[in-house]
């Protein structure tokens, strides 16, 4: 597309090119409509005319021959003529050195507003609910939420069998949040301007009514009902939705924010704001193990042999069973988890070669075993071994290759090491999935005696099966391609994944004024800088000692002054990994929870069902089976352990993007009140905290394309200084230059030698034109039809009369210039005669 600099070039170049073109193509039509007569005057015009245009140089005519010519005036003459050359390239590439841009200038506060998602994302978000918010934490035994109880326990009437008891008539399991609760979790995140999201500012995209006689009196209450809307998966970008900014690059995630726009901005700005992160982060590890698929069609009836087989590279150096034994994780908030998803690859691959009978530990000498053929697969997970969509990725729960169930025999072991340390030992893939996420217990985890607290991290792990490493595009040469056998392969890592929130520091420009969110970008994001530690925020975890956990924990940043409070951890740091929640592996493919708090059940509901689970039964698919351009991206991360961790983080960011929403505006005006409601009701216009940088129109130039300029300036400054000094020392320069003019003008040269004696040279134009100007000159060697004089006068009376007609009467003058045939003149000079009878005493 052009620019506008090289459309102006263009421009003057024609302009140029016209500037030429079209007065030569008058000076054609002038001589052809002008004749051999006119006034004298009119032959000065005409002769000017062609004078000033391309033709003398095109013709070669006398006026440009410098034969005889004085060195000055060539000096003179061809510097004229030379300098129309620069100054025609100066005209064409002057322009092209200008560039408009839309630049930020100044920063100041203006008034922003609430901009509405005009795409699907905004269709599906449901309005917010004319509702509170309510927890629930019955599980089991645990009916009551802590600080919630109204009368309501539960009983055992008889062994083994337990029934809800209510004290008194205003008895009833309250969904209420308390109200210092309610205090806590918006004191760091209400106040005015405030663009960070808290615990009330983080909701269900979508939601439905829900009732329980014993709860809330039977009143309906709001919990979660998320459906997903499109796969962003394929968008390797920032992109704004409804609620939210979501970053599906490298490292996704999800920041919390209603979206708000600057008003009366001609062309935009820019601005930061400090945003509520959630990040799902993956760690994997590289079993090395890889999958093969090998495809033989033998025969002329084109029957398929299929064979799976193992491919082992190195997987199994340095395995006995006791790597089988791991101490309890206490890596707490500094959440080691590559060291996590190497230790479950590991204890995955001892028990991998228990299935396929490879005897432990190598021999030294060994370094991979061969090819081995897999039959039995009922020990993998089911799509491992399908080649219908062998090409696809697979997310699955820890699980073997095929082979015989792992029998792992001939070691004892203790409970504690000799530190006293507790001693784990994974007999089994569930168990190494327990290690893997940190748990104490690994037969019972609903009764892991750990209790929750601040750390005690959100983990899962499972595996990653990746897209087929061959290019999908490979077999197209004809030289090249075999129909009869087709061999693939994909490598099989083992991941861990948990979830961080922070606080990012996020870049926004806006570049229209229509009022849309089309309009809107993030340009960048990046961790929020801190200046020292008392300012980085302060994070409240719920803690459930000495008691394990039977609901999921509250989390969020809190105000200093609630450092203290009971039933809590706090952390003062950069970032929070989110804690354990129960509902890690005891759901049924719930992705959001019982009540309407979205930050507290949102995500470990959606991390205990990203490997594998009940929840893909009504997920989309993320296999890339049936979307091209979401299996293009899985091959490209499926080449390595490390690329190979954004696969399970990017699901899960997809899958959080549909399910939550942010209420919180950059112009937020109200502070959370008991009970907090998930009705929002902010302003519609309003002043940020947030200073936009505004964007203006300005020219810019590059001086390089002022070179031919240069050049013509210098030479237009020598000539006028030059021209400048001529004038300050010859006074009469001026007069000398209208006489010169004059008396060369073809028209007195032409009177002056017809009518000598009769004119004065000098006479003035405005003389000149009505007397001597007024006489009819006729050229008789102008065209084909040639007459035998070259000039004369055509009518020399006072008055020039008219014939009836119109046209000038044409009575010859008896004085003319011309070579007369019967004239005579001297061999070899150029001689001027005047009068047409030939007589001797007329040559001159």
């Amino acid at each position: 597309m052009l620019t506008i600099a090289e459309v102006s070039g263009l421009i003057a170049a024609a302009v140029m090119i016209i500037q030429y073109v079209l007065p030569a193509a008058l000076v054609v039509i002038l001589v052809k409509y002008a004749g051999t007569e006119n006034r004298a005057g009119t032959w000065s015009v005409v002769n000017r005319t062609i004078s000033t245009t391309i033709w003398p140089h095109l013709l070669r005519a006398d006026a440009v021959k410098m034969h005889h010519v004085p060195l000055l005036t060539k000096i003179a003459s061809w510097g004229l003529t030379l300098s129309a050359f620069p100054l025609v390239v100066a005209s064409v590439f002057a322009p092209l050195g200008l560039r408009d841009e839309i630049v930020p200038r100044e920063s100041r506060l203006v008034q922003f507003e609430y901009v509405p998602d005009r795409s699907p994302w905004g269709r599906v978000t449901m309005p917010r609910p004319s509702s509170k918010f309510t927890r629930n934490c019955e599980f089991g035994l645990i009916i009551n939420c802590p600080g919630q109880y109204q009368g309501v326990y539960m009983n055992e009437t008889e062994p083994g069998h337990w029934e809800s008891v209510e004290t008194n008539a205003d008895s009833t399991i309250n969904l209420t949040i308390p109200e210092n609760y309610t205090a806590m979790f918006s004191s760091a995140t209400s106040n005015l301007g405030s663009t960070v999201s808290g615990l009330f500012d983080i909701q269900y995209r979508r939601w439905r009514f829900d009732r329980w006689a014993v709860m809330d009196k039977g009143q309906p209450f709001v919990k979660g009902a998320s459906r997903y809307i499109q796969i962003l998966i394929t968008q390797e970008r920032i992109l704004l939705v409804e609620g939210l900014v979501v970053d599906m690059r490298n490292n996704p995630g999800i920041g919390f924010r209603n979206h708000t726009i600057p008003v009366g901005l001609e062309h935009g700005g820019t601005w930061t704001e400090d945003l509520t992160w959630i990040e799902p982060v993956t760690r994997c590890a590289d079993t090395n193990l890889s999958i093969q698929f090998r495809q033989e069609i033998t025969g002329d009836n084109h029957h398929d042999d299929v064979t799976f087989s193992v491919l082992d590279r190195g997987a199994f150096t340095g395995l006995d069973v006791h790597t089988l034994e791991s101490p309890a994780w206490i890596d707490n908030q500094t959440l080691d988890l590559s060291g996590r998803a190497h230790k479950a690859a590991r204890m995955h691959n001892v028990l991998v070669a228990s299935s396929l009978n490879v005897t432990l530990p190598f021999d030294p000498a060994t370094k991979t075993m061969s090819a081995m053929a897999v039959e039995d697969t009922n020990s993998a997970s089911p799509y491992m071994f399908s080649y219908q969509p062998f090409d696809m990725i697979l997310l699955d729960e820890l699980s073997g290759v095929g082979g015989a169930p792992p029998n792992i025999t001939g070691f004892t072991h203790s409970n504690k090491y000799p530190d006293g340390s507790r001693r784990l030992v994974a007999l089994n893939y569930s168990a190494i999935a327990q290690v893997c996420r940190g748990y104490y217990e690994l037969h019972a985890t609903d009764n892991d005696y750990r209790a929750n607290n601040i750390t005690y991290p959100l983990v899962q792990c499972g595996i990653v099966l990746g897209a087929q490493l061959q290019d999908p595009n490979s077999n197209l040469s004809v030289s090249t391609y075999d129909d009869r056998i087709s061999t693939y392969s994909k490598n099989l890592y083992v991941c861990a994944s948990s979830v961080r929130a922070s606080i990012k520091s996020v870049d926004f420009r806006y570049n229209g004024t229509r009022g849309q969110l089309e309009n809107l970008e993030a340009t960048e994001i990046r961790d929020k800088v801190y200046p020292d530690e008392q300012s980085k925020p302060l994070w409240a975890v719920e803690s459930s000692w000495p008691k394990a956990m039977r609901f999921d924990p509250l989390w969020g940043i809190i105000d200093r002054r609630f450092e203290e409070f009971g039933g809590f951890n706090s952390l003062r740091a950069e970032k929070l990994w989110l804690p354990a929640s129960p509902f890690l592996t005891s759901n049924f493919g719930e992705t959001e929870g019982y009540d309407a708090l979205a930050s507290a059940s949102g995500f470990s509901r959606r991390l205990g069902n990203l490997y594998g689970g009940l929840s893909e039964l009504r997920s989309p698919d993320y296999s890339g089976q049936y979307e091209y351009t979401l299996l293009e991206r899985w091959h490209r991360l499926s080449q390595n352990e490390d690329m190979a961790s954004q696969i399970p983080s990017l699901v899960m960011t997809d899958g959080l993007a549909a399910a939550l929403v942010g209420t919180k505006t950059s112009i937020s005006q109200r502070y959370v009140e008991y009970p907090a409601s998930l009705a929002v009701d902010d302003t519609v216009r309003a002043y940020p905290q947030a200073q936009v940088t505004i964007y203006k129109r300005v020219i810019h130039y590059d001086i390089r394309y002022a070179i031919p300029s240069f050049v013509v300036l210098a030479i237009f400054l020598l000539a006028v200084l030059w021209a400048l000094a001529i004038l300050l020392t010859s006074r009469l320069i001026i007069w000398t230059i209208q006489n010169m003019y004059n008396q060369t003008s073809t028209s007195r040269l032409a009177i002056n030698l017809l009518r000598p004696g009769r004119s004065d040279p000098k006479q003035s134009t405005s003389k000149w034109m009505p007397g001597d100007g007024s006489l009819l000159l006729s050229f008789g060697r102008m065209s084909p039809q040639e007459k035998d004089y070259f000039c004369t006068i055509v009518n020399d009376t006072a008055e020039i009369k008219q014939s009836p007609n119109g046209n000038l009467a044409k009575t010859p003058s008896s004085l003319g210039i011309g070579h007369d045939r019967d004239l005579t003149s001297s061999e070899g000079n150029n001689t001027l005669i005047a009068g047409v009878p030939k007589h001797d005493s007329d040559t001159t």
